[in-house]
């Protein structure tokens, strides 16, 4: 790259997204980019993305699996042994149990033993912001801030619905590695045979989405050897930007992150498992078909600060990119988009995962459109300081006005998510009542929902009935949710496990299971709160 230099050829400028730039000799002191004041207002309008980046990382711990995760974890690490059975439920108790979020759970006890709720808390926001931190420096230039920022933003408000405590968080993160250094493989390829398959192989005990990782690098991987092929046949096609021993040398990165599926403490049943978790993916779990997050994008409808909205205004604004970019597109970027693209089409909460794939991918089409620009106009731009300025103050005033509406829970309100802003725990869980539910006799029934925090604030003293681990309960699953719905079957279940209190919270079955419990003489409604119902067999 040539720049303020004459070339050998006597010309001047750099080449960039196949674009021929023409460049000024050397910028004046204290022109854009190279000034100490354009500098200083990229890093300010850095600082203030990560602002925001923070400010929808702090509220209080919400996610539904989160306490048996912390369970898990505290086992782990007092008994040195990985559970294989389950160990938290008496209706699925002594089922098999393939824990792959076995090294997540266990970091999360660490978090947790060393700041508390906080700790947690601090947990999360280091994992957004090291996500973003990679997605940001992939492909950046000083020329294009705004594009970069902007970009990142929108990617920011699709996916921070799902900045829950829970192992996802893990594979947005190392999803965000593998796409900034497979990149960056050409800089630096020794580092990258080191780092992504140590990345698998941490990975592939954290989630079971693991193999996310092994698709994503070979997509990229297929899509440069499509290119190099393509570009001998197809004359408007650009040559690939990776050479053949390139392509080789990523082979061989490609078999060693293979190799790293094997580093798990599950074995063969931790590689397997992911096809499990695959049906989440679609959107297709049978026992579960009104969960809202796996609904498709297109089935919904939301309005205004919905991560919907922000889902459908990345997707124009990335595929606009592409078709800007459609003469100089890079392969090894359209098949790992188009597959995200599917799966962020089959459920809600595909979307981040999609808003991982595309940013650095709409940041590079985003950077070769303003090139070809930049070429027509004669390789300059007149209002560079004036950009700086503009973009360092309005990403000021979205911070303010973010934090703002997340410290006051606005945000929240608006969009009817139970989430409020602090470090602590949800309001939505039952403190109040753990107490009196250490002090009955036999087991009590509760809904989904409310397992993980019962088995975090009462195991081992009393068992729940059922979690958020769906696939423990294998052929008993169905029965167990007719339950919630039939009076008659939860009459022989109650039986069967001596059931004396049922404690529900607000999801869909619980809703459905207070409405008849109300109504039956051998139940009475003895506390509520504002969340919560008990309920307790008439004449204890």
């Amino acid at each position: 790259m040539w720049r303020g230099k004459a070339r050998p050829d006597g010309a001047r400028g750099r080449e960039e997204n196949g674009v021929r730039l023409r460049v000024p000799m050397a910028p004046r002191r204290g022109c854009f980019p190279g000034s100490e004041m354009e500098k200083r207002l990229r890093y300010l309008a850095i600082a203030s993305f990560f602002l925001i980046v923070t400010a929808l990382c702090l509220f209080k711990v919400e996610a539904l699996d989160f306490g048996w995760h912390l369970k898990a974890g505290e086992y782990i690490w007092t008994t040195q042994s990985i559970p294989t059975h389950d160990i938290f439920s008496y209706i699925a108790e002594g089922n098999r149990w393939v824990d792959s979020h076995w090294l997540f759970q266990l970091v999360l006890y660490g978090a947790h033993a060393v700041g508390g709720i906080p700790g947690v808390v601090f947990l999360r926001v280091t994992l957004v912001v090291a996500t973003f931190a990679l997605l940001l420096s992939t492909i950046y230039r000083r020329e294009y801030p705004p594009v970069s920022i902007l970009v990142c933003l929108l990617a920011l408000f699709t996916s921070h619905q799902r900045f829950l405590i829970r192992p996802e968080l893990v594979s947005l993160l190392f999803l965000a590695a593998f796409f900034h250094f497979t990149e960056r493989f050409s800089e630096r390829p020794r580092l990258c045979l080191v780092v992504l398959p140590l990345c698998q192989a941490i990975w592939a005990n954290m989630h079971g989405l693991h193999v996310l990782g092994v698709v994503f690098l070979g997509l990229y991987l297929a899509g440069d050897a499509l290119q190099i092929l393509a570009a001998r046949f197809v004359s408007w096609i650009p040559e690939a930007e990776t050479t053949a021993r390139e392509l080789r040398q990523k082979g061989v990165l490609f078999v060693l992150v293979l190799l790293a599926l094997l580093v798990n403490a599950n074995g063969i049943d931790g590689i397997l498992y992911p096809y499990t978790l695959f049906s989440e993916l679609r959107g297709e779990v049978a026992h579960f078909p009104k969960l809202y997050e796996l609904r498709s994008p297109f089935s919904v409808s939301e309005g205004f600060p919905h991560p919907l909205v922000f889902y459908k205004a990345f997707l124009f604004v990335s595929v606009l990119a592409f078709v800007g970019q459609w003469r100089r597109i890079r392969l090894a970027h359209l098949l790992p988009f188009l597959v995200f693209l599917y799966l962020s089409t089959l459920a809600l909460r595909n979307m981040a995962l999609f808003a991982v794939v595309a940013t650095p991918i709409t940041i590079r089409n985003l950077h070769g459109v303003l090139d070809f620009i930049r070429a027509r106009r004669g390789g300059t731009f007149t209002a560079e300081r004036r950009i700086a300025v503009a973009t360092a103050l309005s990403v000021l005033v979205l911070v303010a006005g973010v934090w703002t509406v997340t410290a006051s829970s606005q945000l929240y309100a608006r969009v009817h998510w139970r989430r409020t802003f602090g470090v602590g725990v949800s309001a939505y869980f039952p403190a109040e009542l753990v107490g009196h539910l250490r002090t009955i006799e036999g087991n009590f029934f509760n809904s989904p929902d409310l397992g993980g925090y019962l088995t975090w604030k009462m195991y081992p003293e009393k068992k729940v009935a059922m979690d958020g681990r769906w696939e423990i309960y294998g052929k008993s699953l169905p029965g167990v949710l007719k339950a919630y719905r039939s009076p008659k079957v939860f009459s022989r279940l109650a039986e069967k496990y001596d059931i004396s209190v049922v404690i529900l919270g607000e999801t869909h079955p619980a809703v459905a299971m207070a409405k008849w419990l109300r109504k039956s003489p051998a139940w009475e409604l003895t506390e509520s709160t504002r969340h919560t119902l008990l309920f307790e067999r008439s004449g204890r």
